[in-house]
C-alpha cells in the first residue's frame, strides 16, 4: 500500500509539473507574441499611410491575450483558470509599461540614434517605403540600415500613450518571458522545480539584461528573445507543445529583428541543433527544419523587410554596414571601426580574441577605457574589492561586465562540465554540442568579448548547472551545483543592485532638475551636441521652453542628467541671456 501511495505521488507530481510548464509557456507565448504583433501591427499601419497606428499596441495586447485563452482552452482549463492566467498576464503588461515610464533612457547610443529612429518613425518615416531617407551626417548610417523592429515597437507605444519612455516595455516584457520559458522548458523536461525556477531566475537575470533594462540598448532585448527561441526549441525536441511551438517562432523573430547578431547567433545554434536531430533525433529533423525555415523566411523577409531586404537590394549585403561589398564596403574595411577606436581598453587592441576575452572575464571589474585609466587589469576570481563595485552603474560594463564572482564562477563550472562529459551517454554529447555552439557563436567577431555584445557567455557556467540538475543522483554532484547557482545568482543580483540604484538616483535627480527648469518659467539655452531630438522630445515633454544651441559651448553651464558620469558629451544648459519679455495682463473695461 505504501508503494502504491508513493507510485501515485510521483506520478501527480509529474502531472502537477507539467501543468505547470504548459501554463507557463502560454504565459511565455502570451508576452513575446505581444512584443512580436507589435511590430506587425505598428508596420501594417505604416503601409496604410499610419491608419490606426495609435490603436497597434492595444490591439496586439488583445490579439496576445485571445491567443493566451485560446492556448488554455487547448488545454482544457477552466474559464477560471483562463482569467487568472490572462490577468497576470495583463498585470505584467502594465508593471512593464510603469517601469518603463519611471525609468529615462540615459544609455548613449539609446539618446544618440535608437530614440532618434523611434521619434522618425513615430511621426515622420517609414523605413519599408522610404529606406533610404535623409538624416543628419552622423546619423544616416545606423538610422537607414540598423534591425528596427524593436524601434517599431516603441514607435506603436509612443503613438498609443504620447511617452516615448514608455517603448521601453518591451524589455521588461521578454525579461519575464525569458524566466517563464526557461522555467517551463526545465519543467517539461523532467527537472524538479526548485532547480528549474534557479536556473530560470539565474538565466534571466543576466547582469547584460539588467544592466540595459531601463534603456533602449537592444542587446537585452536580444538574449532574452534568443533565450526563449532556444528553450522553446529544446521542449519542441523533447515534447513539442503548441504553445512552445508559438513561443518559439515569436521569439525567433523578435530575436532577428533586434539586432543583426540575433539571426547570427540563431543561426549557429540552429545548426546545432540540427546535428544532435541527425545524431539522435532523425525522425524529427525534417519537420523541425520545414519549421525553422518557414520561420526565418517570416523574421526575415516580413518582418525583417527593412533592414534585411533593403540593405540588400541597395547594398548589396543584408549585414551591411557590418558587412561590406566591393560597391559598399564595410565600416571595417573602411578603417571606421568606432568601437576599436574609442570603446576597447588600449591593451586589447591588436590581441587576438583569446586574450580580449581573458581580459573581460578575468579582469578587475572597469571601464576601461573611459574611468581609472586605459587600460584592462586582470585579477584572480573571488578577489575583486567592494570599491570595483562601481562599474556596474554603467549600463555597457566592459571588464568584469558579468559580474565580479563569474570568472570564478565559470572555473567551478568545469567540474560539474567534467563529469557529464566522461560519461558515455546522449546528455555528453548533448551538452558537448550546446556548449559548443554558444563558444562558437562567440568567436565570429573580435567585438565580441565586451559582454553586451556577446551576452550568451553568461550560458557556458549555466549549462553544465542543468544537466546536473537533470541527470544527476549523486549528492556531492546535486549539493555542488546547488552552491554554485546560488553564487551566480549572488553574483546577478550584485550587478542588478548597483545598476538599478545609480538608475533610480539618476532618474528622480532628472525629474527634479527638469521640474526646476519648468517652475523657473526661464528659456534655457541647451548644448544636446549629438542628443538634439531626444532631449528636445524630453524637454517638451516635462514643458520646459529651451534653445538649442546644438554643439556650442555654453559660458557657466550646467550639467542636465543625461549620461552616466565620465562618459563624455553630456547636455549642458544655462538660462538664456534673452528671455521673452512677459505680456500684461489684459485690464477689464
Amino acid at each position: 500500500m505504501n508503494v502504491i501511495s508513493f507510485a501515485g505521488r510521483v506520478r501527480a507530481d509529474g502531472g502537477d509539473r507539467l501543468h505547470l510548464a504548459g501554463s507557463c509557456w502560454i504565459l511565455t507565448a502570451i508576452l513575446v507574441l505581444l512584443v512580436c504583433l507589435v511590430q506587425l501591427f505598428a508596420m501594417g499601419s505604416l503601409l496604410a499611410q499610419r491608419a490606426g497606428f495609435a490603436l497597434a499596441a492595444p490591439a496586439a495586447c488583445v490579439a496576445s491575450l485571445a491567443v493566451g485563452g485560446w492556448l488554455m482552452r487547448r488545454l482544457g482549463a477552466s474559464w477560471r483558470a483562463i482569467a487568472l492566467l490572462l490577468a497576470f498576464a495583463l498585470l505584467l503588461i502594465v508593471a512593464s509599461l510603469a517601469f518603463s515610464a519611471f525609468f529615462y533612457d540615459l544609455s548613449w547610443d539609446g539618446e544618440w540614434y535608437h530614440q532618434t529612429g523611434i521619434l522618425h518613425i513615430a511621426h515622420d518615416w517609414n523605413p519599408l517605403t522610404d529606406p533610404m531617407h535623409s538624416f543628419i551626417a552622423h546619423l544616416e548610417l545606423w538610422e537607414r540600415h540598423y534591425a528596427k523592429g524593436l524601434w517599431y515597437f516603441a514607435a506603436a507605444v509612443d503613438q498609443t500613450t504620447g511617452h516615448i519612455e514608455w517603448g521601453k516595455a518591451y524589455n521588461w516584457l521578454l525579461l519575464a518571458a525569458s524566466f517563464t520559458a526557461v522555467l517551463a522548458a526545465g519543467l517539461q523536461c523532467g527537472m524538479r522545480r526548485m532547480p528549474a525556477a534557479g536556473l530560470a531566475a539565474v538565466v534571466a537575470l543576466n547582469p547584460v539584461v539588467t544592466s540595459e533594462v531601463m534603456t533602449y540598448l537592444v542587446d537585452a532585448a536580444t538574449i532574452a528573445a534568443l533565450v526563449i527561441a532556444v528553450a522553446a526549441m529544446m521542449a519542441c525536441l523533447h515534447k513539442p507543445s503548441l504553445a512552445a511551438l508559438v513561443s518559439g517562432v515569436a521569439g525567433t523573430i523578435v530575436a532577428v529583428n533586434a539586432k543583426f547578431t540575433g539571426l547570427v547567433f540563431l543561426g549557429i545554434w540552429l545548426a546545432a541543433a540540427g546535428l544532435w536531430c541527425l545524431l539522435f533525433r532523425r525522425a524529427l529533423f525534417l519537420r523541425a527544419a520545414a519549421i525553422t525555415l518557414a520561420t526565418l523566411f517570416l523574421a526575415v523577409c516580413v518582418w525583417g523587410w527593412n533592414p534585411y531586404v533593403t540593405n540588400a537590394w541597395f547594398r548589396h549585403q543584408p549585414f551591411y554596414p557590418l558587412l561590406g561589398s566591393s560597391q559598399f564596403p564595410s565600416l571595417t574595411q573602411q578603417g571606421k571601426e568606432l568601437n576599436e577606436k574609442y570603446e576597447t581598453p588600449k591593451n586589447m587592441l591588436g590581441r587576438n580574441r583569446v586574450v580580449r576575452f581573458w581580459l573581460a572575464t578575468f579582469g578587475r571589474p572597469g571601464n576601461q577605457p573611459y574611468i581609472k585609466g586605459p587600460n584592462a587589469e586582470l585579477m584572480w576570481p573571488f578577489t575583486a574589492r567592494l570599491d570595483d563595485l562601481y562599474a556596474y552603474k554603467y549600463h555597457e560594463t566592459r571588464v568584469s561586465g558579468f559580474g565580479p564572482f563569474f570568472s570564478g564562477c565559470c572555473l567551478l563550472s568545469l567540474p560539474l562540465l567534467a563529469v557529464v562529459l566522461a560519461r558515455r551517454t546522449e546528455q555528453r554529447w548533448m551538452l558537448l554540442i550546446m556548449w559548443a555552439a554558444v563558444a562558437a557563436s562567440l568567436l565570429i567577431s573580435h567585438q565580441l568579448w565586451w559582454p553586451r555584445y556577446g551576452p550568451q557567455l553568461w550560458l557556458l557556467p549555466i549549462l553544465p548547472l542543468v544537466f546536473t540538475f537533470r541527470y544527476a543522483t549523486e549528492r556531492w554532484r546535486l549539493g555542488f551545483a546547488y552552491a554554485l547557482l546560488f553564487l551566480l545568482l549572488v553574483n546577478a543580483a550584485v550587478v542588478a543592485w548597483v545598476r538599478f540604484d545609480w538608475e533610480i538616483r539618476a532618474s528622480l535627480r532628472l525629474r527634479e532638475e527638469l521640474r526646476a527648469m519648468r517652475e523657473s518659467n526661464l528659456v534655457y539655452d541647451v548644448r544636446m551636441r549629438y542628443f538634439a531630438e531626444p532631449v528636445g522630445q524630453r524637454l517638451t515633454d516635462a514643458g520646459v521652453r529651451f534653445n538649442d544651441v546644438g554643439k556650442a559651448k555654453i559660458p557657466g553651464s550646467k550639467i542636465l542628467t543625461s549620461v552616466v558620469e565620465s562618459y563624455p558629451m553630456p547636455v549642458e544648459y544655462k538660462p538664456a541671456a534673452q528671455q521673452p519679455v512677459a505680456q500684461p495682463l489684459p485690464t477689464a473695461h
